[in-house]
């Protein structure tokens, strides 16, 4: 296609201002929450074509650095457990679908050594949860179809070294029964 465009930067019209008092990411906590374990609230904006939900901002907070990102598919009701990182914190955004994701502190010197956390997270309560490096956890799809999340981990992926020490999902040391 040569010649000049048909169209000119003046005939598009500038997007309006977010209604509402939309804050991205905004904190929260849970009782007995974690040592170091953070929760936002995932915001949304939609319009009758549908919605766009913010995944993570400068706004607002500190700069993070967001070295490597995915999605992550689950079959209906399947376990993804148990998880722990060495070297990284997850970024895990649940902005769809019925998760239930369980936290288990194994931190020796941790205040919060060997608490329990347990968050059903997704389409009803969208957040992004940061577990930080030797946090167990493991995450269930709920649902009776395929659901999806995102990892947005403070450290790419290293395929020669992973940072990934697991136990399966029914192991007797872990003092919970996914169902």
């Amino acid at each position: 296609m040569n010649g000049k465009p048909l169209v000119h930067l003046n005939d598009f019209m500038d997007d309006a201002p977010w209604d509402g008092d939309v804050n991205p990411l905004e904190p929260f906590t849970i009782p007995d929450q974690i040592a170091g374990v953070r929760l936002a609230r995932l915001a949304s904006h939609g319009d009758d074509r549908g919605e766009l939900t913010v995944l993570h901002t400068r706004q607002g907070s500190e700069p993070v650095l967001v070295p490597h990102v995915y999605l992550v598919w689950a079959r209906p009701k399947s376990i993804r457990a148990w998880v722990y990182h060495k070297r990284q914190d997850d970024r895990l955004a649940y902005p769809s679908g019925a998760f239930r994701v369980v936290l288990y502190d194994i931190r020796p010197g941790s205040s919060t050594y060997g608490q329990l956390n347990i968050l059903e997270v997704g389409a009803s309560n969208p957040v992004q949860l940061v577990i930080p490096a030797f946090v167990v956890h493991g995450v269930m799809n709920l649902d009776d179809k395929p659901g999806f999340f995102l990892n947005m981990p403070s450290n790419a992926y290293d395929r020669s070294m992973p940072d990934k020490s697991r136990l399966p999902w029914d192991h007797p040391g872990i003092p919970y029964r996914f169902a």
